[in-house]
């Protein structure tokens, strides 16, 4: 759990996630296996070889046992608050695909329901055959082709990556934890990660600028190049797309994929080495 809690915090307040927001979302889901990997071992260990560690490391034990239990507790009440935003977000789709039924008009060449509205709006509402990418048709009336179709595109990679999992999972974890300051911000800064995540996916089939532009029309944000020091998403997101040619192509992002791959292995391979030099004892003995 202080691996999970670990990374979560490093995601949360560093400043180099907007940069690589691929790279940091695989970080924290490395952190996630890593931390269950770990849990596994350390009750497999605790279970199985429990007379033993009982004799050599009486001092410890209670410890050991207080520190399995509060885990696998805090995992149960993260599955336990996962239920629930799965139940409440499956049926708040349900009513909204049935309002989208009623005011919507579908249009089969963009692959939409367009909405009547006098903003610009535009989300995706995960369900049957894979769901649906909604546009206000002001959208459609006021911004060019291309601008639409690096809507869509954004739109369509939450559904075709089931972002809505994603983030009913960050969602789990910090209802999990105690209702502070850090658990608005992490759910912040992880929902603004998956929304880069589907620029990256948009601007593969459109073009940075495009989708870029189009951003900037959805938010009425007419800089032509948002502040490096600027706090807002949307300022953050325009910005990763505007200063890099692809997603997670710096150092930076190189860097952590290497670390998110040693997170998720450690716990796994600890164990390992460790069968390994028994065995070698063994052996040699």
């Amino acid at each position: 759990m202080l691996l999970l809690a670990g990374v979560s915090a490093v995601v949360t307040h560093a400043k180099w996630p907007y940069r690589a927001p691929c790279a940091a979302l695989a970080l924290w889901f490395a952190g996630c296996i890593g931390a269950l990997t770990g849990l596994l071992f350390a009750t497999y260990g605790l279970i199985v070889h429990f007379g033993e560690i009982s004799q050599h490391q009486t001092l410890w034990l209670p410890v050991d046992l207080t520190a399995v239990v509060v885990a696998w507790a805090f995992v149960a009440r993260v599955i336990r608050a996962y239920t629930r935003i799965h139940r409440q977000g499956s049926e708040r789709r349900k009513r909204h695909l049935t309002l989208l039924g009623l005011f919507g008009r579908p249009v089969q060449h963009l692959r939409a329901v367009i909405l009547p509205s006098r903003q610009p709006l535009a989300y995706s509402v995960p369900g049957p055959e894979g769901g649906h990418a909604v546009i206000s048709d002001v959208v459609l009336a006021k911004f060019s082709r291309e601008e639409v179709d690096s809507v869509l595109a954004h739109e369509q990679a939450h559904l075709r990556q089931r972002h809505h999992l994603l983030t009913q999972f960050s969602d789990a974890w910090c209802a999990a934890l105690p209702k502070r300051t850090f658990a608005v911000r992490f759910a912040e800064r992880f929902h603004g990660l998956i929304e880069m995540r589907a620029d990256c996916a948009a601007r593969v089939k459109c073009g940075r600028h495009t989708i870029a532009s189009a951003l900037a029309r959805m938010a009425y944000d007419k800089s032509p190049e948002p502040a490096a020091d600027s706090g807002c998403p949307v300022a953050a997101r325009r910005r990763h797309l505007l200063t890099n040619d692809r997603c997670c192509s710096s150092l930076t992002a190189s860097a952590v994929f290497c670390v998110a791959c040693a997170v998720a292995a450690a716990p796994a391979a600890l164990p390992a080495v460790g069968v390994l030099a028994a065995a070698c004892t063994w052996i040699c003995r």
